[in-house]
C-alpha cells in the first residue's frame, strides 16, 4: 500500500510538473526620481491629505466633512469592503477542520423487493418511523498549498476594496472641491460681468448723447453695443454654471439638489489662492495613488489565484469522522443505535484532467491582464500626476500675466482719471477706461480661478485626499 501510494503522489507531481509554473510576477522600471517640472513653487515635502483647507473656506471643510460622512458612492464602497474583508474571513475558514451535526425523524418503509429473499413473502414490510442523530467532521489536508493560495488571493482582494474604498474617498473629496471652485469662479465673474455691463451702459449713453450732438459716429455706438451684447450672452451661462455646482454638491452631500438650489446663496466661497504645492518624490507616487496600490492588490490575487488552480491536479486527502444514533424513537438509547465512522478519504479527478488544465490556462491568462493592467496603470499614474503639475505652473503663469494685466488696466485707468480730473479728457475717455479695466479684472478673476482648480487637480494626482477606512452610514 505504500508503494501504491507513492506511486500515486508521484504521477500527481509530474503532471502538476507539466502545467508549469504560474507566470512570474512584473517588475516594472522604475519611475524618475525627479518630475519634468522645475520650479521654486513645487515644495518637497509630505502631503497633506486633507489639502482642500488651504483654502480657508470653514464653509469648504464643512461640506467636504458632510460629504465623507453621507455620500452614497462612498457608503457603496464602504459595503464592498465589508463584503470582502468576510470572503477573506470565509476563505481562511476554508483551511479549517468543517463539520456539523444533524438530527430528524422520518417515516418510512422498505419494499420487499429490496430485502433479502428469507421469508419468501411479497407482503409488505411494515411502516417504521426512525430518529436520528449524529455529527460529522472533515478536514481536508492542504498539503499541495491550494487552499493557502486562494486564501491569499482573497486577502488581496479585501485589499484591493481597500484601496479602492480610498480612491472613492479621494475622488469624492476631489468632487466637492471642485463643485465649490466652480461656484465661486461663476459667481466672481458673474459680479464682475454685472459691472462692466453696467460701466457699458453708460459708456453707450454717452456714446448716443455724442452722436446727437454730432461728435461721434453711429459706428462708435454701434461697436459698444457688439461688445454690450457680447458681455450680456456670458450672463445666463453663469448663472446656469452656479445651479449646476449647487446640484453638484447636493448630490455629493446626500442633500435634496432642488432645494440645495434654492438654499445656495448661504454658501460661502471666499477662497486663497494656494502660491505652493507639496509633492514627493515621483516614486512615492506608487505608493500614495489608490489606484495603483487597488491594480497591484489585483495582480496579488490573480498570481495567487494561478497558483491555487494547479492544485486541482494533485490527489487530495481528506480526514472524515463521524458519529451518531439511528433507531425508532423509544430505542436511541440501545447500544444497536450507535454508529460511526472514521478514515482517510483520496481524491483524484485523473479522468478530468482537460478540464483542469483549460482551468489553469484560464487562471495564466487572469494573471497576465492583471499584469498588464497593474503596469498600464503605473505609466498612467506617472503619466497623470507629471502633466498635473505641469499644468498647474502653466495655470500659475497665466494668472500671474493677468494680475500683470489687471494692474497695467489699473495704471491707465488711474491715469484717465487723473486726466480727467484735470479736465484733460472727456467723460467719455473715462467711462471706455473703466470698462476696459473691468474686462481686465474679469480675465484676472477666470485665470485665478483655473489657477486654483489646476491646484486641486494636482493634489488629486499626487494621491492626496484618502484618510481611512472607517465605514460611513448614509443619511436617510
Amino acid at each position: 500500500m505504500t508503494r501504491s501510494l507513492f506511486a500515486t503522489f508521484a504521477l500527481a507531481a509530474l503532471l502538476a510538473g507539466c502545467a508549469g509554473a504560474p507566470p512570474p510576477k512584473p517588475v516594472p522600471a522604475p519611475p524618475s526620481a525627479n518630475w519634468s517640472a522645475s520650479d521654486p513653487a513645487l515644495a518637497s515635502g509630505e502631503l497633506h491629505f486633507d489639502w482642500w483647507t488651504a483654502f480657508g473656506s470653514a464653509d469648504l471643510d464643512r461640506l467636504v466633512a458632510e460629504a465623507l460622512a453621507a455620500n452614497f458612492e462612498l457608503a457603496a464602497a464602504d459595503a464592498n469592503l465589508k463584503a470582502a474583508g468576510a470572503l477573506a474571513r470565509e476563505a481562511r475558514a476554508q483551511r479549517l477542520p468543517q463539520g456539523g451535526v444533524s438530527a430528524g425523524v422520518q417515516r418510512l418503509r422498505e419494499p420487499s423487493a429490496t430485502q433479502p429473499p428469507i421469508f419468501r413473502t411479497p407482503e409488505a414490510f411494515p411502516d417504521m418511523t426512525i430518529a436520528s442523530f449524529g455529527g460529522d467532521l472533515s478536514w481536508e489536508l492542504d498539503f499541495v498549498g491550494g487552499r493557502a493560495k486562494a486564501a491569499r488571493a482573497a486577502l488581496a482582494d479585501a485589499q484591493a476594496a481597500r484601496w479602492q474604498r480610498r480612491q472613492v474617498e479621494a475622488a469624492v473629496a476631489a468632487q466637492v472641491v471642485r463643485a465649490w471652485l466652480d461656484l465661486g469662479r461663476s459667481r466672481q465673474l458673474a459680479v464682475v460681468i454685472d459691472r462692466r455691463l453696467a460701466a457699458l451702459d453708460r459708456l453707450i449713453a454717452m456714446a448716443r448723447l455724442r452722436v446727437a450732438r454730432g461728435g461721434g459716429t453711429a459706428a462708435d455706438v454701434a461697436a459698444l453695443e457688439q461688445v454690450h451684447a457680447q458681455a450680456a450672452a456670458e450672463r445666463p451661462a453663469l448663472d446656469l454654471a452656479q445651479r449646476n455646482a449647487l446640484r453638484r454638491l447636493a448630490v455629493l452631500t446626500a442633500a435634496d439638489p432642488i432645494r440645495f438650489v434654492g438654499s445656495g446663496a448661504t454658501v460661502t466661497t471666499d477662497a486663497r489662492t494656494p502660491a505652493t504645492l507639496t509633492v514627493h518624490d515621483p516614486r512615492a507616487l506608487l505608493r500614495m495613488r489608490p489606484d495603483v496600490q487597488r491594480a497591484e492588490q489585483q495582480l496579488q490575487a490573480a498570481f495567487e489565484r494561478a497558483g491555487a488552480s494547479r492544485a486541482a491536479l494533485y490527489p487530495s486527502l481528506s480526514m472524515g469522522a463521524s458519529a451518531g444514533l439511528a433507531a425508532t424513537p423509544v430505542d436511541l438509547g440501545n447500544a444497536g443505535a450507535f454508529r460511526f465512522a472514521i478514515g482517510p478519504s483520496l481524491n483524484w479527478g485523473i479522468f478530468n484532467l482537460g478540464r483542469i488544465k483549460a482551468g489553469i490556462a484560464a487562471a495564466d491568462a487572469g494573471s497576465e491582464a492583471a499584469a498588464a493592467t497593474w503596469q498600464q496603470t503605473l505609466l498612467a499614474a506617472v503619466e497623470e500626476a507629471d502633466g498635473a503639475l505641469d499644468g498647474w505652473l502653466s495655470a500659475r503663469r497665466s494668472a500671474d500675466a493677468a494680475r500683470a494685466a489687471r494692474g497695467a488696466a489699473s495704471v491707465a485707468v488711474n491715469a484717465v482719471r487723473s486726466r480727467h480730473r484735470a479736465g484733460l479728457s472727456s467723460p467719455f475717455e473715462l467711462a471706455r477706461a473703466e470698462a476696459d479695466g473691468l474686462a481686465a479684472e474679469a480675465a484676472q478673476a477666470a485665470a485665478e480661478a483655473s489657477e486654483r482648480d489646476a491646484w486641486a487637480i494636482a493634489n488629486l494626482a499626487l494621491g492626496a485626499g484618502w484618510r481611512s477606512e472607517t465605514p460611513t452610514t448614509p443619511s436617510s
